[in-house]
């Protein structure tokens, strides 16, 4: 265990794109959305990101996918970030993110390999279909926050900047000047990404929500929209004053 990560699984090399999966407390989605993502591509990696629910080593037995887990919740962010670093030094070029939680199908990791084929220098995001059941509200009203901000603070008409299932090209990651560690760090790389003027493309996906009560959200309202509105915040005045903040 080095600065409280520790590694499990497979020791997998190669010039390949990963599949990234962060987990914090998703006990009853984790091992199918593992499974699937298996199905689709070779190396999966699972950032366990301080669980408390179940052992997820436990979890994954027998899936033959790579396992890091943080000593304690660290973020999502810091989640990607831990696993964009083992990637790179495992010659990996790309990283997908997917949320643990069961609403992305892996189905749709064709898509991406797809769009990193055709540019390996873009951000992918996958903009998903809300013409579907159960979709919360708060979620309808936060794409259209986000997507305006992020308009506001770039240019880029994004349709789906919440969206979690992602294409990133790992040397980018490595070199951005990130400070968002949680939710917030979503909305901060793209617009960083923007700006260092790496190309931001979409792909459609699709998406399943829970019947209400019965999906498992780790977004708090009133912390993490005060962190995500803050971002913002400081976003903006990086667009507006020329500056380094």
């Amino acid at each position: 265990m080095a600065g409280g990560v520790q590694i499990e699984g497979r020791e997998a090399r190669g010039n390949q794109v990963w599949c990234v999966i962060p987990v914090y407390n998703n006990v009853r989605t984790l091992r199918e959305v593992a499974v699937g993502c298996k199905a689709q591509l070779d190396h999966v990696l699972v950032v366990d990101d301080g669980s408390t629910d179940a052992q997820v080593s436990a979890l994954l037995e027998g899936t033959d996918v790579t396992i890091l887990s943080h000593d304690r919740n660290r973020g999502k962010g810091a989640a990607i970030l831990t696993a964009t670093d083992y990637v790179r030094r495992h010659g990996g070029t790309h990283i997908i993110t997917i949320d643990a939680d069961g609403q992305h199908s892996p189905n749709d990791l064709s898509k991406f390999l797809a769009a990193i084929r055709e540019d390996g220098t873009a951000i992918i995001v996958g903009c998903r279909g809300f013409e579907t059941e159960n979709v919360p509200r708060a979620s309808r009203f936060g794409r259209r926050f986000s997507n305006m901000w992020i308009r506001l603070e770039t240019g880029l008409e994004l349709h789906d900047t919440q969206s979690g299932f992602r294409a990133y090209p790992v040397h980018c990651l490595t070199w951005l000047r990130l400070r968002g560690r949680r939710y917030d760090f979503e909305v901060e790389v793209l617009a960083r990404a923007a700006w260092a003027r790496v190309p931001v493309r979409e792909v459609d996906v699709s998406v399943s929500y829970a019947a209400p009560g019965q999906r498992v959200s780790h977004f708090r309202p009133v912390v993490d929209n005060l962190r995500i509105s803050r971002m913002h915040a400081r976003l903006v005045g990086r667009r507006l004053l020329p500056f380094r903040h």
